[in-house]
Order: structure tokens, then C-alpha cells, then sequence
């Protein structure tokens, strides 16, 4: 009996180990979202959508020059911004 219920344990537990989902979950950054939460820190965003339409290489340097000022993005989240930036 003792031994059964050792196993029902053992089964029950690595069942709730593979079928648990992690803490915290890697969420593809949203661009909208970082530009919304981390531009307007400076500036609204008027100013950034009057630029939309603009190539990437317009919005390299802009949001490269804004990182040199306060560096507010890692490497993925710039490249989250920019593809929102130039996407129509």
C-alpha cells in the first residue's frame, strides 16, 4: 500500500512538473507599447507619429540619438521600436 502511493506521488508530481507553466512567460516586446511607455517619458507622441512613414535609417539615428540622451532600451526592445517606427 505504502508503495502505491509512493508511485501515485511520484506520477502526480511529475505531471504537475510537465505540465506547469513557467512564472514568467517571454513575451515578444511590443513596439507600440515600449515606444507609449518609454518615449512619452521625453516628449508625447505627437511628435513621434508625425514622423511615421519615415525608413529605417531615418529611425536608426533617431532612436539611436535618443538612447545616447537616456539609454531607455535593451538591444531587443530597440529593435521592437524600430520595427513599429517604420511599419505602415
Amino acid at each position: 500500500m505504502r508503495k502505491a502511493f509512493t508511485l501515485f506521488l511520484l506520477a502526480l508530481g511529475l505531471l504537475l512538473l510537465l505540465g506547469a507553466q513557467p512564472a514568467m512567460t517571454i513575451m515578444p516586446y511590443d513596439g507600440r507599447t515600449l515606444v507609449a511607455e518609454r518615449c512619452t517619458t521625453c516628449h508625447n507622441l505627437d511628435r513621434v507619429e508625425r514622423r511615421f512613414g519615415q525608413d529605417l535609417a531615418f529611425w536608426e539615428r533617431t532612436v539611436d540619438r535618443m538612447l545616447g540622451k537616456r539609454n531607455m532600451l535593451n538591444d531587443t526592445e530597440r529593435k521592437a521600436v524600430l520595427a513599429y517606427l517604420v511599419s505602415p
